[in-house]
């Protein structure tokens, strides 16, 4: 094992102790919620939605539901008190406009587009929006804005060298953090995305979106994250840290969210339902 390893194991573990499972009292600023979706995630966003509810501390100013144009969609947001977004009118573009495909023939476009949604800030109206992925459902209290105004980001052991190598094109500067900001969820705050996306630009010469879109690497599934670029650019003396603690999950184990507390919340944070592992 490596030292870097080494000093990410050693990082988490210390994680672990020093944070307890203590509570942060949380601001009294309201965020707003943004959750990227497409039709078939209904089958589980109620119970993200339930679980936020129940689980998230600050107070939410609304909720806003990012989607091709559907109306099976838009109906469960009239049903549920959710704001419809269509993506397609968000960046001034669609999906079909961007031809990302790999080295294999896999066309990634889809998946590139949900990521410059989120980092696009034009989503809701509070100055913190939350992005959480639908099939994420919490299990214990989540503060993701203190009452000091400081930003807690819930943190992974996953590395992922391609996502670094995104960050030094992009802005010019090399970080390897401990643990990672990839996690499911992420608050974002509107001012400092701003200034991120300047100085994208600053640096590369291109519209923040269209710089990420320039650096996308044919022979690689992976190579940008938009949570891993934001959260290395926050300044880390206006971040707390919590461990994500998640447990991925098949759909035969989906139940209610008073079963999956009871299940899996002595030992886990989260539960997700991906796609990988219902295939």
């Amino acid at each position: 094992m490596n030292k870097y390893k080494i000093l990410r194991k050693t990082s988490y573990l210390l994680s672990t102790w020093l944070e307890r499972d203590k509570v942060l009292p949380p601001s009294d600023e309201p965020i707003d919620v943004v959750i990227p979706v497409i039709e078939k995630d209904l089958r589980i966003l109620p119970l993200c939605l339930e679980a936020m509810k129940r689980f998230v501390t600050n107070r939410i100013q609304a909720i806003y539901l990012v989607s091709p144009d559907n109306e099976v969609v838009k109906a469960f947001c009239r049903e549920h008190g959710l704001v419809f977004v269509d993506e397609a009118t968000v960046l001034g573009y669609g999906v079909r406009d961007i031809h990302y495909i790999l080295s294999d023939g896999s066309d990634r476009s889809g998946w590139i587009f949900q990521q410059l949604l989120k980092l696009s800030g034009k989503i809701g109206i509070s100055p913190y929006f939350l992005v959480i992925d639908a099939d994420h459902i919490l299990l214990r209290p989540h503060t993701f804005l203190t009452k000091e105004g400081k930003t807690v980001f819930y943190r992974s052991r996953e590395y992922h060298a391609p996502y670094y190598e995104a960050i030094w094109k992009l802005l010019g500067w090399n970080k390897y953090p401990l643990l990672s900001y990839v996690a499911h969820k992420m608050l974002f705050s509107r001012e400092m995305l701003e200034t991120m996306k300047q100085e994208i630009h600053i640096h590369t010469g291109k519209t923040w979106d269209q710089a990420v879109l320039s650096i996308l690497d044919v022979n690689q599934l992976s190579c940008f994250s938009e949570y891993e670029t934001y959260g290395n650019y926050y300044p880390t003396s206006d971040a707390v840290t919590r461990l994500f603690r998640n447990k991925s999950l098949r759909y035969r184990q989906l139940s209610s969210l008073d079963e999956l507390v009871k299940t899996y919340s002595a030992r886990y944070r989260a539960v997700t339902f991906p796609d990988y592992k219902n295939k």
